[in-house]
């Protein structure tokens, strides 16, 4: 089935802008003989810094931060109790200090994508046709909720914690790490409804490496919804013989610098997933709550084969990539039904 006009792009409005660097963003090293526990800021918001005479800094602690101390003492002519970070002499006061015993390990975590109950194929079916029940209404928005990889902390590995990804230049590995990540979710996913498994295709990874470079080339992206011009043109220069998209579906996110870490794009791809999967059509989690934002299923119609067509039940042949124009980072899911991989009429020379 072709891919819905009506799926508008989704765009994630999350700003990843970075906050400036503070001199204490980092807990800064200490003697291990010297340090006498660890503090952080009560409040979610930067708290001056003084010196040892009492007088401001020209310093903030960060909300984010965790800081080894050294001391603990009354500074300056008010006698104010402050606690000693770092080995510059930077006092932190204790009326804006929280006492920790350990610094919290930023353990790694496998994401996961799994449906909840409720979340079925006869209830997605009738979503998909525009006449979601409430009770599938409550699935999705349970979904959204369990599924949290996109908000938490922590990321997949250390290396993925370190990698800084080009947006406008992926490694071809990078592209590889997050099409293998993303199949994988989808599929986890298809699992839950019975659903053959998506198929990893060098020919649909081209693909899509094409018809990003589309976007790219025209300027275009998830905010001028699905380009079909370029979709098109990068089909039949693929040996698919298609006049509209079927191939297409798309999520993206604000992104005002050109990198990111892997483990931030690794959450924008998870939390584009979950949008489709869930019919949510909000911006970003905190909305995550309203029914209002649950509105738009033929995402989910595509990824899980479920549109009341002759195919219903099929798997796709599939890959991955990402443009970067104008701050937006478009992410293009690019699956080929088997029904057009096996048919003459559509493939003229495509290879899965």
């Amino acid at each position: 089935m072709k891919k819905s006009k009506l799926a508008i792009a989704i765009i994630n409005v999350i700003f990843l802008t970075t906050i400036p660097a503070l001199v204490l963003h980092e807990p800064t090293s200490v003697s291990a003989a010297t340090v006498k526990g660890f503090v952080k800021t009560k409040k979610n918001k930067k708290v001056r810094l003084y010196k040892l005479s009492g007088k401001h800094s020209n310093y903030y602690a960060s909300p984010k931060s965790q800081y080894p101390y050294s001391s603990k003492k009354k500074i300056g002519k008010k006698r104010l109790t402050a606690y000693k970070i770092g080995n510059n002499s930077h006092w932190l006061l204790a009326k804006d200090a929280k006492v920790i015993k350990t610094i919290k390990p930023n353990v790694n975590v496998q994401a996961t994508m799994k449906l909840p109950a409720g979340y079925t194929r006869a209830e997605l079916l009738q979503a998909y046709q525009g006449n979601p029940s409430k009770e599938f209404i409550n699935a999705s928005m349970s979904g959204m909720n369990t599924n949290d990889f996109s908000r938490i902390k922590n990321g997949e590995t250390k290396a993925d914690d370190q990698t800084i990804i080009d947006l406008s230049q992926l490694t071809p590995e990078q592209t590889d790490i997050l099409t293998t990540f993303s199949l994988r979710l989808i599929n986890q996913a298809r699992n839950n409804l019975g659903l053959d498994p998506w198929r990893d295709s060098i020919g649909v990874r081209k693909l899509a490496q094409d018809i990003a470079t589309e976007y790219a080339v025209n300027k275009k992206t998830i905010r001028d919804s699905h380009y079909v011009p370029g979709i098109v043109r990068a089909c039949k220069a693929n040996g698919l013989d298609l006049n509209d998209n079927y191939v297409e579906d798309m999520a993206g996110f604000y992104n005002q610098n050109n990198t990111i870490t892997m483990t931030e794009l690794k959450k924008s791809v998870y939390f584009g997933l979950k949008q489709m999967m869930f019919g949510y059509t909000g911006s970003g989690e905190q909305g995550r709550k309203q029914r209002s934002n649950y509105q738009e299923w033929e995402h989910a119609g595509d990824l899980f084969n479920t549109q009341d067509s002759l195919y219903d039940g099929d798997y796709n042949y599939y890959g991955f990539s990402i443009s970067h124009t104008d701050d937006i980072c478009s992410m293009h899911f690019i699956s080929v039904p088997t029904y057009i991989a096996k048919n003459k009429k559509y493939n003229t020379g495509f290879k899965p």
